[in-house]
């Protein structure tokens, strides 16, 4: 296992990158949420300077903001275990949400697009 961090810190190591790997070793990058992408592309560009080859992504929740455009535009493999619109459709199946709420939501991330198909 490998923990790659924001920063160094003032504690523990104070390595970008923690764990045991050998040089070349490919990895899985883990995140809760994506909406542009642009966290875990800063990650792989730390882990590959730590000698780790391309990774793979798999993230709880993808926000369809254009992240996972951003991602494959730059040649990473990310999968999404839900996506909004999955979570917003269980919610009001399930009588926790009204219909405006998830036609307003749907509207604010149709709105709000960082990155469209094509750019």
């Amino acid at each position: 296992a490998v923990v790659s961090t924001q920063s160094t810190g003032d504690y523990g190591t104070k390595k970008m990158v923690e764990g045991i790997f050998e040089l070349g070793d490919r990895c899985l990058i883990i995140e809760d949420v994506i909406t542009t992408g642009g966290s875990i592309l800063e990650t792989v560009d730390v882990l590959q300077k730590a000698g780790l080859t391309s990774c793979d992504g798999v993230v709880l929740l993808d926000r369809q903001q254009g992240g996972q455009i951003n991602l494959t535009n730059n040649n990473f493999n990310i999968r999404s275990v839900f996506n909004i619109t999955e979570i917003l459709d269980l919610l009001y199946s399930a009588g926790d949400i009204t219909r405006e709420t998830v036609d307003k939501t749907i509207a604010f991330v149709n709105d709000n697009q960082l990155f469209k198909q094509g750019s």
